[in-house]
This record gives C-alpha cells, structure tokens and sequence, in this order.
C-alpha cells in the first residue's frame, strides 16, 4: 500500500505539481487525524467541510436553492398581497420537498470520488476505522446542508415585518426539516459507496428519496386494492411524509417522528459502513 503511495505521489509527468499539492493535503491530513486520535472523525469532517467550500458545485447548489426559494417566497407573498397569517413554515417544508435533488447532489461524491481515485485505502491506513471515517463524512454533508437551512431564516425577518409569525411553529419545522435532510443526506450516502459513477449514485439517490418520500400514496392505493389489513399502514410508517407533514410541517415534535428520523440516520450509516468495509477487503 505504501509503495503505492509513493508512485502516485513522486512519478514525473505533466501532472506533478498537482500531484504534489495532493500528497501535501494528505500529509497535513494524516497530521490532523494523529493530533485528534481522540476524535479522528474530527479530522475527516474538517477535511470533508472545507472541500465543499472550495467547490464551485456546492456553491452552485445553495445559491440556486436560495434563488429558487426566493422566488417561490415572493410569488406567495405577492399573491396574497400580505393578507394572510405569517406562515413560518412555508419555507421549510418547500426544502424538504427540494431535498431529493440536493442531498443526492451534496452527497455524491462523498465515497464515489474516494474509491474511483483510489485514494479510500490511503484513508484507511490513518488511525481510524470505517465508522468513523463514514461518520466524519456525513456529519460534513449534513453541517452544509444546515448552513444553507439557516439562511433561509431571512425569510422570517421578512415574515415578521408583514405579520407575526409563530416562532414556535417556525421552530419545529426548522428542526423537522434538519432531520429531514440527515436522513436523506445518509440514505443518499449508501449509493455513493456503493458505485464509483457520481451521476449514478445522484440519480439512484434521488430515486431512493422519491420512493420514501411517495410511501404515503402507495399507502393509498395499497388501501384502495383491499390489501392485507396493516399493510398499508406500515407503508406509510416507513414513508418520509408520514413523520414529517402531519407534524412537523406543522411546528408540532413529536417523540415517534424523531426517533424514525434518528433511526433512519443511524441504519443508513451502519449500511454505508458495512458497504465500505466489504469494499476494502474484497478490494
């Protein structure tokens, strides 16, 4: 492994100054993660962090989802000429609906990039295990997508200067939908260890996220078909929609929707964890 390393890194050719501001990243890397041995993860998010803030995708991202929401928000305000209650939720719940693009988008890259560049197994040699460096990853993601969901709080200043908004409603969605977006980001995250193409893992990413997000109206025609009684309340338990609209669109918490979001999270990490793993050794 190490021999491989050094080819990479020294091999003459007209790439070499990349190569050689590559092997310096990774050396004050494998720094980074010996100095916080404690939290390597700490490490692997910090890297993870600033790759997003230097790639023109991840800018583009945000500013078309806040573009698009601003005009979405000015659209509604306009055709209610401002005769309405401060709807505090309205933003929100328009992110979640946009998620199925961005967490797929966000994520793509995350393990696809690592494997087709080779570069996973140099990670791996670092004082770390899989878990950590697959949590380390997400929590990146994750720490994007909550910068781009706060600054959409612009639009409850806006809210606040047409009517009163309810703040308690505005924080429940706003929480809602950060859960929301971990666990799409982490189901997200399962195509991108599992094939090497990002287009693929975006568009099987997004696929993934529709399908869990439409479980309600499968729960529906299982319903209308006469199916097996339980059946299609199970489907719509699974579904994203179902522990998200009812409730937390609405600013209401509750214990059940929380924990169906955790435990999203949780088992869609354990599944890239053990994907990754699977890689490595039959790699």
């Amino acid at each position: 492994m190490s021999d491989q390393t050094i080819d990479l890194t020294q091999q003459p050719d007209a790439n070499q100054p990349e190569q050689q501001d590559d092997a310096t990243a990774h050396r004050e890397f494998q720094q980074a993660v010996k100095v916080g041995a404690a939290l390597p993860f700490w490490a692997v998010f910090k890297r993870e962090l600033a790759v997003y803030f230097r790639s023109p995708v991840a800018y583009a991202i945000a500013f078309a989802v806040l573009f698009f929401l601003g005009l979405l928000f000015n659209a509604f305000i306009s055709q209610t000429n401002g005769q309405f209650p401060a709807d505090a939720t309205y933003i929100p719940g328009l992110i979640t609906f946009l998620l199925f693009l961005i967490a797929p988008l966000l994520t793509m890259r995350l393990l696809a990039e690592e494997a087709r560049e080779g570069t996973m197994e140099v990670m791996m040699t670092l004082p770390m295990n899989e878990t950590q460096f697959i949590i380390g990853k997400f929590l990146a993601a994750w720490a994007y997508y909550t910068i781009v969901l706060l600054l959409t709080v612009v639009h409850l200043v806006i809210l606040a200067q047409i009517g009163i908004p309810d703040m308690g409603a505005a924080f429940g969605a706003y929480f809602g939908a950060w859960l929301y977006g971990g666990a799409v980001l982490a189901v997200s995250m399962i195509w991108s260890a599992i094939t090497e193409d990002q287009v693929v893992a975006a568009f099987l990413g997004a696929a993934t996220i529709l399908v869990l997000y439409l479980a309600d109206v499968a729960a529906i025609w299982l319903a209308n078909q006469g199916s097996v009684t339980g059946v299609a309340d199970f489907v719509r338990e699974l579904g994203l929609n179902a522990h998200y609209g009812p409730t937390l669109a609405r600013g209401v918490i509750r214990a059940e929707d929380v924990v169906y979001f955790i435990l999203m999270i949780v088992g869609a990490l354990f599944i890239t964890t053990r994907i990754v793993e699977t890689r490595r050794w039959r790699g």
